[in-house]
């Protein structure tokens, strides 16, 4: 049976079940599937939680999920049949607004190094694209043009047969998920088909990536299958509790990427030993975007005003999940002391469901700014999980980490444990006195304090890697 632990630690699992069950052996076809599933197992494992927590999960419709895919495959559909000699994947979640251009904040700045024209860009609408005009990246193309994919399921046998199935069965049972395997492997396989019809089409010299795991998993397959190298660029946190970064047991080296260009040397540490990638493939190059907005922001002079009646302010930041228990600790803290503003963070502002909150008057909700520039307003930043709070002391901002059931201090409690530049907070009146007691240090100290976390210097860095990987980068 599932524990009260289990329940509260939502990283274990995969740890858990490779470490306890022989998933290497759960084959189709003579090959393991126990990668294109194990992202899916954390995932279910997760939501399953926070269901139980009373958190909403948001789940689109099916049928909504087609049409809106059917409307954005159209989009930069031209782009398609032109030559690239590099394939970029990604999602709209990565855009910032850089003087009136939506920039992928992750892989445009390599894109331009080695060539606008020379990358195809595939990305992942979540849930729209922005206006084709409006994004800086010269060739976008919908990945829900590859939803064709679905039309591939058709060419693998219906009758799946997975060796070792029993295994699968045993460990949703144990943890109580509802997962149709043979579903999920097929999906994966035929998106694997389809990316390997485009990469032998285009003859790629490199991929790159915003992230390894998800509907990308069936990329990096497709990519090794035909030995074209797989460079990822980190997009959130990465640590020893990632489901998707670390891995307990033997699996398929075609379903990893062959370099991970992260955010600090930290990030190296976590890949000591590790069966995900080799450490030395673990690049520090820091945050284009953290560097561009700490030289070039100005600020808002209504948002300084009205921080400005405030003694002390704390944005935090909003994370699927823990939303609403956070919104729920936030509203509590405000009343305890009404001198302190809270900036609520959204991940994607709504009116429909922030407007209508019933909030304290010294809690507001944060339209039209997104986290990055919001930490450049705000005394220090508050979040339960968000991957922000490696970014924040980035920017010259200290953290108080709401820690939920222990959860902050499992996430981060061995990477952000300097109490100069992050403190726990395990109830709404520790949170306060905590903001109240913090000994405020200078951004430029906190930057220096954090740089093992983002690395600075990020153009050189990337033009120091496209030199060194000359043989495929340029």
């Amino acid at each position: 049976m599932q524990t009260d632990k289990m329940d509260n630690i939502l990283t274990d699992i995969l740890k858990d079940i490779e470490t306890r069950y022989p998933v290497d052996t759960i084959l189709v076809d003579g090959k393991q599937v126990w990668p294109l599933l194990r992202a899916e197992y954390a995932l279910h494992h997760i939501k399953y939680t926070f269901n139980k927590w009373g958190e909403v999960v948001p789940v689109e419709n099916k049928f909504h999920r087609l049409i809106r895919a059917i409307n954005n495959s159209s989009y930069g559909f031209v782009n398609w049949f032109r030559h690239y000699d590099y394939i970029a994947i990604s999602d709209t979640l990565e855009r910032r607004n850089i003087d009136g251009e939506f920039w992928n904040k992750l892989l445009d700045p390599i894109i331009d190094c080695i060539g606008a024209d020379k990358v195809l860009l595939i990305e992942n609408p979540i849930p729209w694209h922005y206006p084709a005009g409006k994004v800086h990246t010269r060739h976008v193309a919908s990945m829900d043009m590859l939803m064709l994919a679905i039309a591939y399921q058709f060419a693998i046998p219906y009758g799946l047969e997975i060796e070792n199935q029993a295994l699968l069965e045993s460990i949703k049972k144990e943890y109580t998920l509802k997962i149709n395997d043979k579903r999920a492997i097929k999906w994966r396989l035929a998106l694997e088909a389809v990316y390997r019809h485009l990469f032998n089409r285009f003859r790629p010299k490199a991929i790159l990536l915003s992230d390894s795991y998800g509907p990308n998993l069936s990329a990096i397959k497709a990519a090794k299958a035909l030995r074209i190298p797989v460079i990822e660029f980190q997009h959130g946190w990465i640590g020893k509790e990632h489901p998707a970064y670390n891995v307990h047991i033997e699996l398929d080296k075609y379903c990893f990427p062959d370099y991970l260009l992260a955010f600090g040397k930290n990030d190296i540490e976590v890949f000591e030993n590790s069966l995900f990638i080799k450490p030395q493939n673990v690049i520090p190059i820091g945050s284009f975007y953290i560097e561009y907005l700490k030289r070039n922001h100005k600020k808002d002079p209504v948002l300084v005003d009205r921080i400005s009646n405030y003694r002390r302010s704390v944005g935090i930041s909003l994370a699927t999940g823990t939303e609403q228990r956070t919104i729920d600790f936030v509203s509590q803290t405000a009343l305890i002391d009404e001198g302190i503003l809270h900036i609520l963070i959204p991940r994607t502002y709504s009116a429909e469901r922030y407007g209508s909150l019933n909030l304290p008057k010294n809690v507001i909700v944060i339209e039209d700014k997104n986290f990055h520039e919001t930490m450049l307003y705000v005394d220090f930043h508050a979040t339960v999980l968000s991957s922000c709070a490696l970014e924040a002391p980035s920017l010259g901002v200290q953290n108080i980490l709401v820690n939920f059931d222990n959860l902050s201090r499992q996430y981060y409690g061995t990477i952000l444990h300097d109490s100069r530049i992050t403190r726990y907070a395990d109830t709404p009146g520790e949170f306060v006195e905590i903001i109240n007691t913090f000994e405020k240090l200078d951004r430029e100290t906190i930057c220096l304090l954090s740089e093992d976390f983002i690395a600075t210097n990020y153009e050189a860095n990337i033009k120091h890697f496209i030199r060194d990987h000359s043989a495929f980068l340029l």
